[in-house]
Formats: C-alpha cells, structure tokens, sequence
C-alpha cells in the first residue's frame, strides 16, 4: 500500500511539473526531434500503412481521393503524409491535445530511405505518382499549417472525437495506432459510435490498440491492473492506458451497431511477471487475455448500414 500511494503521489508531482508551459514545450520539441529519426519516420509510417492494410486484405484498396481521418496524429503528422502520398484527397490530423511540432516533419521526410516508401506504397498506387508525391514533401523546408493544408492535411487540435467529429463529410479511412488505449473508459463506447456513424459506404477503419501499462511498457508492461478503480483517475487512464483487455475491446467493438469489426492480430508478452493481485475492476477471462499486448481491429459498415446509407 505505502509503495502505491507514493507512486500514485510521484506521478502527481510528475503531472504539475508536465503541466508547466515552458516544460511542455520543450519536451515536445526534443520529443518531437527524437522521434523524426527513429519511430516516426516518413519511411517507417509507410511501412506500417502497407503492413496493416495487406492485413486488412486491402491489396487492390487505392486512397486516391478519399477522406481520410488519422486520430491521435501526435508530434509530426507523418501517418497523414502517407496518406497525402497514396492520393487522398482530404486528411484530418486530430487530436485530444495540440502537439504539433512543424519544424521537425522535415526532419521525419529527409532522413527516411526513399526507395523504402516507393516500395512499401507502390502496391496501392502508381509508384511515379508516389515518387511525384515524395519529391513534393521533400521540397518543402517549411511545414507550416498552410503548408500542410495545400497538401490537404488539415490539423485539428484540441478535439475530443467522443464529442464530435472534425467534419460532417463521410470518411473512406480512419486510422489510429496506440490512441484507442488512451481514451477514458466511460468515452470509448461513444467515440467508437461517432467513427461508425461517419463511415461512407464503402469506407473502413483501422486501429493497432497497444494494451499495456505506458507508464514502463518495457519492464513493467502489466503495472498498472494493481490500481483500485476509484485511484484510477480519467487522468491516468489518458496517460497510462485505460486497462481494457482484448476480450473487452471484442465486446465493445460487437455491441456497435452497424459495423463488422474483426480482429486480425494479436500479440502477448509471456516474459514479463503479472502483479500477483489485480483489481477486481479489469474485466477479463483468462491469463492469456490479460497478456495480450497488442491488437489489429478492422472494422466496416455492414451490408445492411450499406444499403441505408
């Protein structure tokens, strides 16, 4: 109990310190420049797109003038810039927090292999009009909003997709990756309800939701399931991951109405100890279910919300 509490009380002067707006704004410019060299590079975004979308069996699926919605786009927007490569038409970059660093995107462009992305991206559309494309992103020095708008990249930020949409157009793609996790388990039913219902007909979503514990995803991936719900705050929920488990996230997704979802992959962590007592609040049906790390979620219109739409 003394070891929770003190955790619980460091994390509470961790969070007045984040607070401070001569903090974050540094951390999220050293954050952003760190990340344009390694996770978010323009070639490893593009990667990650190829990859999810042959898993979703959407080899033949073209983005070319399609409205795209990316949720949670973070620091350097460069999932959204994969989809500006692949053709959309439209791109809105949300998310629950402004955390745009434009400096740094071309950082995330120059420093990718760009044989890398002509290869990654050249099975969902002609690889001259990527390489077109490319050479636009890497003539730009500076990403400034009009910038991104005249690719047609809107950022939008601050915005609670539980609350509204960033648009009433109907959306042919909407993708997060690690976002879903973050959303406060009374807002996840909601925001999943206001996806569905701006799907057009022939659209589809993605999401890679990452199920453990973001305070040590390394050593301690499965902490977090020690906290009572009532010390569970809205707050730590946003910052270390909401704790909902693979088989509570099947169930959410198959209460929607009007969707087909389904789960193509999964991953768990067998090497890391579990807690030896876990909050009778984390809803689960086995030791496996709670070892899950990582799940692929496809979901689309059923044919039903097809023929009414």
């Amino acid at each position: 109990m003394k070891n929770l509490v003190k955790s619980l009380l460091d994390e509470r002067i961790k969070s007045t310190i984040r607070s401070s707006e001569v903090y974050q704004g540094l951390y999220n410019k050293m954050h952003s420049s760190k990340l344009a060299v390694a996770g978010k590079r323009l070639d490893i975004c593009a990667n990650e797109i190829a990859i999810y979308l042959l898993q979703a069996g959407k080899e033949k699926y073209v983005l070319r003038d399609k409205i795209c919605l990316e949720i949670g786009s973070g620091w350097l927007l460069t999932h959204s810039l994969v989809f500006y490569l692949l053709g959309a038409k439209k791109v809105y970059a949300t998310d629950v927090d402004p955390l745009l660093q434009p400096e740094n995107i071309f950082k995330a462009v120059s420093k990718s292999v760009s044989w890398s992305i002509l290869d990654s991206l050249c099975t969902f559309e002609d690889r001259d009009i990527i390489r077109f494309r490319l050479n636009k992103l890497l003539s730009l020095k500076n990403y400034s909003l009009e910038a991104l708008q005249d690719l047609g990249i809107e950022y939008i930020a601050p915005i609670d997709l539980s609350q509204k949409m960033p648009s009433e157009e109907k959306l042919d793609f909407i993708f997060s990756k690690s976002v879903l996790e973050h959303v406060p388990v009374k807002d996840v039913a909601r925001l999943l309800e206001n996806l569905v219902s701006s799907l057009s007909e022939d659209g589809f979503m993605f999401h890679l939701i990452h199920l453990v514990d973001h305070k040590n995803t390394n050593e301690k991936p499965f902490d977090f399931f020690i906290y009572q719900e009532e010390e569970y705050s809205r707050e730590l929920q946003s910052r270390w991951g909401n704790r909902i488990r693979r088989s509570q996230w099947q169930q959410i997704f198959s209460n929607l109405k009007n969707l087909d979802s389904k789960f193509l992959f999964e991953w768990s962590c067998n090497d890391k100890e579990l807690p030896e007592k876990i909050d009778s609040s984390i809803q689960y049906t086995d030791e496996e279910d709670l070892r899950i790390t990582h799940i692929g979620v496809l979901g689309e219109l059923t044919s039903l919300a097809k023929v009414k739409s």
